[in-house]
């Protein structure tokens, strides 16, 4: 009998160093959120969960969120403020107050960041093979970890049962029995925090063929949205 798994998908953060909120920035003609959903949602995965800064979820970016609401479950993250961690409960909540999750008997969930959208079906595949019920799975690369990470059953309720404080998820993680699996794929590594590091990866990203001629153009993705202090990502999306 297959285990069942999610995954939640960490956007609850407020993007200040980006200046542009990071669920939204384009990849492949997509956005980061609709791209990171689809890899998981047809790699099998239907229990999706994407914690999102409440800001980002309204008005104009309303459009955005109808693209991945059929295929995943929206948690608003009214305290951006709060960091990381707050994100992760407040999904991991989600999850065991999900009855349909609790009746079929969710025993894994991915842990993944919205700011690497070079997630893929292989990697996805790769570490549910080399699952690890009494502790975590994570990917590497030529001996550095990388994301996702693939949690346990165990992990879950653990970090359900801490107390709202900020926590480091690696720290917590130290305390569970650790199982690695080695792939050939640098985006692992990769954390896009700056418009500086969204230029670099895009530019050095080969994308699918299948995805060149959909690359959305300035005019296409309606600038006004981006806000008049982020001058490099408005240069960046005239290049895309």
């Amino acid at each position: 009998m297959e285990c069942l798994k999610g995954v939640i998908i960490l956007a609850g953060g407020k993007s200040d160093r980006m200046f542009f909120p990071k669920a939204y920035l384009l990849y492949g003609g997509e956005t980061f959120l609709k791209k990171i959903v689809d890899e998981y949602y047809y790699s099998g995965i239907k229990h999706i969960y994407v914690v999102l800064n409440d800001n980002f979820c309204n008005g104009k970016w309303a459009k955005y969120i109808e693209e991945v609401k059929l295929k995943a479950t929206i948690i608003k993250n009214a305290n951006p403020e709060l960091g990381r961690f707050h994100s992760l409960k407040l999904g991991i909540k989600e999850i065991l107050n999900d009855s349909s999750a609790i009746t079929a008997g969710l025993e894994f969930c991915f842990i993944q960041n919205i700011d690497n959208p070079f997630i893929n079906k292989e990697i996805i595949k790769k570490l549910m093979s080399s699952r690890n019920s009494a502790g975590y799975t994570s990917p590497q690369f030529m001996g550095k970890n990388g994301h996702p990470v693939l949690i346990s059953k165990k992990i879950i309720e653990h970090i359900n049962n801490l107390p709202d404080e900020n926590y480091n998820l690696r720290t917590i993680l130290s305390g569970f029995k650790k199982r690695q699996i080695k792939v050939n794929n640098d985006n692992i590594l990769i954390n896009i925090n700056t418009a500086d590091d969204y230029a670099k990866c895009i530019s050095q990203t080969k994308l699918p063929e299948e995805k060149k001629s959909h690359h959305i153009t300035q005019a296409e993705y309606n600038t006004e949205m981006i806000p008049s202090h982020s001058g490099k990502l408005e240069r960046l999306y005239k290049n895309i």
